[in-house]
């Protein structure tokens, strides 16, 4: 899986139509779906609005294709659940 294919991958993922996901990210039109047609360049800038609108992606799984998207939802999830746990017993021990 390629830099396309994980971006295919959120289109997908997102239930939107190429189009429907360029504007958005607030790309040009038809400049991302010509380069996931021709598999040329994807510029930074797209990347980055991306990220900027779905970061539950990480640029890390996008880039290089480390975690999987379900597994990154999975650790912020936990990370905020055992957030509200602490302050769930910090608030529980003041008021003991």
């Amino acid at each position: 899986m390629n830099i396309h294919d994980r971006i295919e991958h959120i289109i997908l993922r997102e239930k939107l139509s190429i189009a429907a996901f360029e504007r958005m990210i607030d790309v040009g039109r038809n400049s991302l779906s010509t380069s996931l047609r021709k598999k040329s360049a994807i510029s930074h800038e797209v990347i980055t609005k991306i990220f900027e609108h779905f970061p539950r992606y990480s640029l890390d799984w996008m880039f290089f294709g480390n975690k999987k998207p379900e597994d990154i939802e999975i650790e912020k999830l936990s990370a905020e659940i055992i957030s509200i746990i602490k302050r769930w017993r910090d608030l529980s021990n003041k008021n003991i």
